[in-house]
């Protein structure tokens, strides 16, 4: 044996300075403002070299943005929990409740760099690709296999992510975040209900 670490165990150290580095800035940003911290006091709090933080995050915007390298797999698993004849508006309602409510801290920061700097976000929205290219994946193959017709997938997202999208805009972060959850399954049970139903 070499003593080097398996493929898995670099990978999994790999996972955890990831997370250990959005992690330090969460705290660090909640705690002084996003403006009031660098990314040499995010390197310093993870203990971690700047150089090294720029191998993990191209910039303090993408610590928030980016995605977790495991969020793809926890969406299949989700999904692969679900009961196959349930119906596609149902799950994806769920799935936007269990998505959003493990990002809590990130969300309301994200809300609150949003209100201070209005401007389109690439990172943001390269994250928003990926969902929807999943979620468009899923949604095909689930109307398919129950019948209805797979091109529908578009509409419903369009309509879910507007119903995801909404809550956020009219949710303020100093709200509890249970406030943002109950404007989603709002708009999700609208929608569900028709609209030609009252507001």
């Amino acid at each position: 044996m070499d003593g080097r670490p398996s493929p898995g165990r670099r990978e999994r150290k790999k996972l955890d300075t990831w997370r250990a580095i959005r992690h330090a800035a969460l705290e660090l940003i909640t705690e002084r403002g996003y403006a009031n911290v660098s990314l040499d006091d995010i390197a310093d709090a993870a203990d971690v070299s700047r150089t090294t933080l720029f191998n993990y995050f191209r910039s303090k915007e993408a610590i928030l943005f980016d995605p977790d390298p495991e969020e793809h797999d926890r969406w299949q698993a989700f999904m692969t929990a679900r009961p196959d004849d349930e119906a596609p508006w149902v799950t994806l309602e769920a799935f936007f409740l269990d998505y959003t409510g493990g990002y809590e801290t990130k969300l309301r920061l994200q809300k609150q760099l949003q209100q201070d700097a209005p401007a389109p976000r690439p990172a943001g929205q390269d994250t928003s690709d990926r969902l929807n290219t999943f979620l468009t994946g899923w949604l095909r193959a689930r109307l398919d296999a129950q019948g209805q017709n797979p091109e529908d997938s578009a509409f419903l997202l369009g309509v879910a992510f507007t119903a995801v999208s909404t809550a956020f805009a009219r949710w303020d972060p100093q709200q509890d975040f249970e406030v943002f959850h109950d404007l989603l399954r709002s708009n999700f049970a609208r929608v569900g209900r028709g609209l030609r139903s009252p507001f």
